[in-house]
């Protein structure tokens, strides 16, 4: 048979470009060799979401207790805690799924491999024909070259996710925004989480100085962090595991019940049959153009698997787009400005330049910084620990970074995100009224501070020079 687009990938990339189509009235094939939602609803965004969810309930009840609204803290049911999370997965997986099904979308749940640039081959028995193919296979984990990382009790984010009981210590090897949500979790249920981190800091997509200013609270979290470390070897040692490795010239251990590879994901398209067709990801993405566009006619490519960033929100613009271009527009990507988040307690949030990139561009520019200490809402809600800190261009005073922690702030992201996008300045975000009370106000508060000042407290405001020519 043949379809105007044969679609090798279910996640936030496939899915939606498959929905986007199919809008535009083009007959589609969605292949998935395992659920549609891909590693995002599945297994990741979503699944760690639900848990941190009912972790903020339990840091509430633990905050009830101690001002004696409450006489105790409840224990918490694990098993239950786990089924929650899974009743919520196959929920809205199965919602998407029906929804596919309505939109008149032919969904495979099979392993898809391209043939030639017009012909897709479904579990090598089902032969397709296609005007254009979309290759969404997303990522998957990198696990360093370390001995012992397939030591029973070494987890992958997958595995952790389907535990039967929490471990009472858990060490986590990768500092960045999926070992800080585990970690996150975990010490929430009491258990001792020890953080090891290659690097020198922790959270390196976050701006430095709000990375430092969430890394001052993980100790009182049950979170101990080692940065700057080289683990050399993972040893089972009775019912345990201990981790060995170099922090500068000395030699140390972690021991723990479990421990989580949390060390960043690769994309990936092994099997795909791109390779065959003289398509070769050299740098371990597929190069695509600026309409997403393979260098092979009539093959795109979305999401993870072009490496770019790797975040579901932009796998499922690029899929818009892509699906888009299918249908014979001409629609370029402009992911210049993406929000990211990290969903810990509490939230981080950040779009546009931070600090140190603002420094890199050469371009002189001034920061303002506001403490929720000053805000209402925060101190209502008893999260009074955060900031906003906005990144103002010196010569234009438009805004070109903004950068968030404290409670639900990755909800400030979407305002901020469309502030920058269009170019908007402090005063255009100061003249605009914002709701009383909530965290938004800090915003406004911030971009006072580039002006004549914030108006219910002082902010940390702070310029860089444009370096001198030849510097």
């Amino acid at each position: 048979m043949s379809y105007d687009l044969v679609i090798i990938g279910g996640g936030p990339g496939g899915y939606t470009a498959a929905l986007r189509a199919r809008q535009l009235g083009l007959s589609v094939v969605l292949a998935e060799k395992e659920r549609i939602g891909g590693v995002c609803l599945n297994r990741g965004c979503i699944p760690t979401k639900a848990l941190l969810s009912d972790m903020e309930g339990l840091r509430w009840m633990k905050a009830a207790a101690r001002e004696g609204l409450l006489e105790s803290v409840l224990s918490i049911n694990f098993p239950h805690l786990m089924e929650r999370k899974r009743a919520v997965v196959e929920k809205i997986v199965s919602n998407l799924e029906k929804h596919i099904a309505a939109s008149g979308i032919k969904a495979f749940q099979a392993k898809a491999r391209v043939i030639d640039p017009e012909t897709v081959s479904i579990d090598n028995r089902t032969i397709l024909k296609a005007n254009n193919i979309v290759i969404a296979t997303g990522s998957r984990p990198w696990i360093p070259p370390i001995p012992g990382a397939d030591s029973p009790g070494v987890l992958s984010t997958r595995e952790i996710l389907e535990l039967d009981k929490p471990p009472e210590s858990l060490v986590i090897i990768g500092g960045g925004i999926i070992g800080q949500e585990f970690a996150a979790i975990f010490s929430s249920i009491g258990a001792r989480v020890k953080v090891l981190e290659v690097l020198d800091r922790i959270l390196t997509e976050v701006d430095s100085e709000i990375a430092r200013k969430y890394a001052s609270v993980l100790p009182a979290r049950g979170v101990a962090t080692e940065v700057g470390v080289r683990v050399g070897a993972i040893e089972r040692v009775g019912d345990r595991l201990r981790v060995v490795y170099e922090k500068g010239s000395e030699e140390r251990t972690a021991e723990a019940d479990l421990v989580l590879m949390a060390t960043g994901r690769r994309p990936f398209w092994t099997g795909s049959g791109i390779e065959e067709l003289g398509l070769d990801p050299a740098n371990g993405s597929i190069p695509v153009d600026r309409f997403l566009k393979t260098p092979l006619d009539g093959i795109y490519a979305v999401g993870d698997v072009v490496g770019h960033k790797m975040l579901a929100h932009v796998a499922s613009y690029h899929g818009e787009i892509a699906a888009e271009n299918c249908a014979g527009h001409e629609r370029p990507v402009n992911d210049e400005v993406i929000p990211g988040c990290v969903f810990t307690m509490p939230q981080i949030g950040w779009v546009g330049l931070t600090e140190d990139e603002a420094k890199e561009s050469g371009r002189a520019f001034r920061t303002s910084t506001f403490s929720l200490f000053a805000s209402g809402k925060a101190m209502a809600v008893g999260e009074p620990r955060g900031w906003v800190k906005l990144v103002e261009d010196a010569q234009t005073n438009r805004l070109i970074g903004a950068h968030f922690m404290g409670p639900q702030v990755s909800e400030l992201l979407a305002g901020i995100t469309l502030a920058i996008r269009k170019g908007m300045t402090a005063s255009d975000i100061a003249e605009t009224i914002h709701p009383h009370p909530t965290i938004s106000e800090a915003v406004r508060e911030a971009a006072l501070g580039f002006l004549d000042g914030p108006i219910h407290a002082t902010a940390k405001i702070r310029s860089f020079s444009e370096p001198a020519e030849g510097a």
